[in-house]
């Protein structure tokens, strides 16, 4: 537990102490820009370790899952054949059950310390609790181990439904591929029009605003709203026409409103996939990461191509 806490803090308060430190030095600095530019780097640096992490544990409980029904099975075979369960963990160590394995060694280690069945299935409960269906199926077997009686077909039933939800997990995620696909499609839909408007419009409103500083014009106002303003998201869009290299202005203003909505945009289609195709909004974290680096990949290559106007 002391272990895994220290993991969560080095993924939290360290990312969150760098990210602060960055913020305080722009603030000394006293250059917008640089400021600007500190913030989006301190966002990333706070969410992505984060969120690496939740992912990284996630792919780690999947793999549990995908091999704990191979593990009850031998459980089941070596009780059929009269052994005791610390005899029957003891032999399933030896098997390779991917990233169970370890877990395996760990139980035959406590076991031959004398902690009783039931203690170490429930620390190895603790670790996987995130898992509906190794949780349930822990369940079932401390029941059965508790009542007693034939065990061992407990134990084949308990692995053979696990197999079946697995299977009809994986055909679940085959059908919702294509609403993933969807997902991908809708958000780079989002980004064509996005640069789009921002190639179309601005020019326009920057022409107009060009005739209303002469005189004429036919009665509309387009200004830029962050004029003269420092405040929240003035400073921000400011550091983000510095990272795209466009000057100050009406321009800056609309491109970085839109790249802000294309980031947000990214980063929660991607966590909306991953509960599609996944079940999971933690799995939509790698889809996320690639929206959210494709729409600045994107707009920083057009800004420096010189095809959004200045």
């Amino acid at each position: 537990m002391e272990n895994k806490t220290e993991k969560r803090k080095k993924t939290t308060l360290l990312p969150a102490g760098v990210s602060i430190f960055l913020i305080i030095l722009g603030l000394i600095l006293g250059d917008v820009a640089v400021l600007g530019n500190l913030v989006i780097i301190s966002v990333l640096i706070s969410i992505i370790p984060y969120f690496l992490y939740k992912y990284s544990k996630f792919m780690w409980l999947k793999g549990i899952e995908e091999q704990f029904p191979n593990f009850v099975r031998d459980l089941a075979d070596s009780a059929r054949s009269g052994m005791s369960f610390s005899e029957a963990v003891s032999i399933a160590s030896k098997a390779n059950y991917g990233k169970l394995s370890i877990e395996v060694e760990k139980m035959k280690n406590r076991l031959s310390w004398g902690t009783p069945f039931l203690r170490v299935l429930d620390i190895f409960g603790e670790k996987v609790k995130d898992s509906k269906i190794i949780t349930e199926a822990l369940k079932i077997i401390k029941q059965s181990y508790e009542s007693g009686g034939n065990i061992a077909s407990t134990l084949d039933a308990v692995a053979k439904d696990m197999l079946m939800l697995k299977e009809a997990e994986t055909e679940r995620q085959s059908l919702v591929k294509q609403h993933v696909f969807i997902m991908y499609g809708l958000f780079f839909v989002f980004l064509g029009i996005s640069v789009m408007i921002i190639y179309v419009m601005v020019p326009m409103i920057q022409s107009q605003s060009s005739i209303e500083a002469t005189g004429g014009g036919l009665g509309f106002s387009f200004s830029n709203p962050c004029q003269g303003s420092n405040m929240f998201p003035c400073d921000f869009f400011s550091g983000i026409c510095s990272l795209l290299a466009i000057p100050e202005g009406i321009g800056c203003y609309y491109v970085a409103l839109f790249f802000s909505v294309v980031v947000i945009q990214g980063l929660f289609t991607g966590l909306i996939a991953g509960q599609l195709g996944e079940n999971s909004a933690i799995a939509g974290t790698k889809h996320s990461i690639i929206m959210v680096f494709a729409a600045i990949g994107i707009f920083l290559f057009l800004s420096k191509t010189g095809f959004f106007p200045t």
